[in-house]
């Protein structure tokens, strides 16, 4: 409800015109045990002339959960999106991530992959 009445407010000071730039936007995780810690981080900048906001980040299912950058990112400044993901099932894993902000190219989609294996001690 929120990101709505800020997208359709008129007389908004933030800007559309932001520019998003990740450093990567695929991770791969390559080959993980079953139940290990898996994370990453997307690393951003704002190489823009205007305030960027990234108002939501979006995961394909609910095995990946988004941190991200909440305040406004200044010109020239840098955020970024951390994700976890859930080990607890085997198989390979190929997810979208998708990023909505307040720029023209948004949103931005992500990639996580990589295989999850059978623990070796059968837990």
């Amino acid at each position: 409800m929120i990101l709505l009445q800020l997208l359709s407010c008129r007389n908004s000071t933030i800007s559309t015109n932001a520019i998003l730039q990740f450093n990567n936007t695929e991770h791969n995780f390559r080959d993980l045990e079953l139940n290990e810690s898996a994370n990453c981080a997307f690393k951003f900048s704002n190489p823009g002339t205007t305030p960027l906001v990234v108002y939501y980040v979006k995961t394909s299912c609910g095995c990946t959960v988004p941190e991200w950058t909440k305040e406004p990112v200044k010109p020239g400044k840098s955020g970024e999106i951390q994700i976890i993901y859930d080990t607890s099932q085997s198989g390979f894993f190929n997810k979208t991530i998708t990023v909505f902000y307040n720029g023209k190219d948004s949103p931005q989609n992500l990639t996580i992959k990589g295989r999850v294996g059978f623990s070796v001690d059968g837990d």
